[in-house]
């Protein structure tokens, strides 16, 4: 039963990027000079729920360990996401994203199978990543393009 918890908070967690985002948004809108803050409190945020998820990989026994894998999964593809979108955004990263995009489905499909339980958890990562991912390919395909 310790182990569903986990997986709840760890899931919570992640729910909260949302609200989060959506300050940061109202921030960049209306306060610049306060964004900084968003982009700690999601540091923040993805760092403990990477830590519970690792956490929760040791501790769990079975195939809910599954879950929790794939939430870290997702962790590191929106850790690359970010990073790509903010310090280094290179054109040569574009590969390291598609590269951790495939390995990251491949670990939802792999979790998906395997668990009877939450299953919808990894299928909605697969719809965020290919979310992502058609964003990346949008804005690959505009680098270098004047548009003006």
């Amino acid at each position: 039963m310790e182990e569903i918890k986990y997986i709840k908070i760890n899931a919570f967690l992640l729910l909260a990027i949302i609200p989060l985002s959506i300050v940061g948004y109202l921030f960049a809108v209306y306060n610049e000079s306060l964004f900084f803050l968003y982009e700690w409190l999601l540091m923040l945020l993805i760092l403990v729920s990477a830590i519970l998820s690792i956490i929760s990989i040791v501790k769990i026994k079975g195939n809910l360990k599954w879950i929790s894998i794939s939430i870290l999964a997702f962790l590191i593809e929106i850790s690359v996401l970010s990073l790509f979108l903010g310090p280094f955004t290179k054109y040569s990263l574009f590969s390291v994203f598609y590269m951790v995009t495939l390995f990251v489905i491949i670990i939802f499909i792999l979790s998906f199978r395997r668990t009877e339980k939450f299953k919808f958890l990894p299928m909605i990562f697969i719809i965020i990543s290919i979310i992502f991912t058609f964003y990346m390919l949008f804005f690959n395909n505009l680098w270098g393009r004047d548009l003006s």
